[in-house]
């Protein structure tokens, strides 16, 4: 609901951090509507808040003072470990397309998207099975940037991203990340939007 909110405005911002912004604004708005019929979740998310600390860490760790783009925090009461229960589900927001000067769009959602998912020093979304990246299309088709985009996946030496399911604005991959940190993985869907109307 929140992107097809974020589709029916006038314009949008071409800069990440302001779309960021009109993104949250959308994300409580459809919040707001579902809650008035019993759905989606009681708070709105964080906006660039700092991670949470883990439950095993005994001291501040350094992923501490990184901020995903939007988090959710629950308490998963299916939990068996109380002390395991508080979990945050991280959307990590990046724009795609050709580069802007020497800022390679699609490189960066990768080396500054994915690779914050997968490394100890940022270790978004920890503690938790599956997370998602969102991403802005501003401008070239969509196998072109997927193709980047792996051509970056792999160099960090993680699995490629496949493509799923597609609507007429929204393309839908997914895949299995592997943790420098653990040997747990990470379902990390990608959900890429279609902004080229606007640039």
């Amino acid at each position: 609901m929140a992107l097809e909110i974020l589709l029916q405005k006038e314009d949008l911002p071409e800069q990440e951090d302001r779309l960021n912004r009109v993104f949250y604004g959308c994300l409580v708005e459809a919040n707001y509507e579902l809650q008035k019929n019993n759905k989606g979740r009681e708070s709105p998310p964080m906006y660039e808040a700092c991670n949470q600390p883990f439950y095993g860490d005994e001291q501040r760790a350094t992923r501490e003072n990184k901020r995903p783009d939007f988090q959710w925090s629950i308490t998963d009461v299916s939990e068996m470990n109380p002390k395991k229960s508080a979990k945050q589900f991280v959307l990590e927001c990046k724009r795609l397309g050709t580069p802007k000067g020497s800022w390679a769009l699609n490189k960066n959602y990768v080396y500054n998207g994915v690779k914050r998912f997968v490394s100890e020093e940022h270790g978004y979304a920890r503690g938790i099975e599956s997370s998602v990246m969102l991403g802005y299309i501003q401008s070239m088709e969509v196998l072109d940037i997927l193709s980047e985009v792996n051509t970056c996946i792999k160099q960090i030496k993680q699995p490629q991203i496949d493509q799923t399911v597609n609507s007429e604005s929204t393309v839908f991959l997914s895949h299995q990340i592997n943790l420098e940190y653990s040997k747990d993985k990470l379902r990390l869907e990608h959900i890429w939007i279609d902004l080229k109307q606007f640039y």
